[in-house]
């Protein structure tokens, strides 16, 4: 049952980033605020648990590697 309130594995197309580098930076949004995110080796628990997602601060796409939120 709770494997059903986490989209990790979600099975839709991926956005490629079109910006030059790629990733130039993460963002994600809680509350109507960005907060910035960060690569990880291993997707964040708060992020899957509040069924986050990260963009790119550049061109919008949906970053589709582990990620984690960055400290304040």
């Amino acid at each position: 049952m709770l494997r059903n309130m986490f989209r990790w594995g979600r099975s839709r197309g991926v956005t490629q980033c079109s910006c030059d580098p790629e990733w130039q930076g993460l963002y994600t949004e809680i509350d109507g605020q960005r907060q910035l995110a960060l690569p990880r080796d291993e997707m964040a628990t708060l992020v899957g648990y509040l069924d986050l997602t990260a963009h790119c601060a550049g061109c919008n796409a949906e970053y589709p590697k582990p990620w984690g939120l960055a400290s304040k």
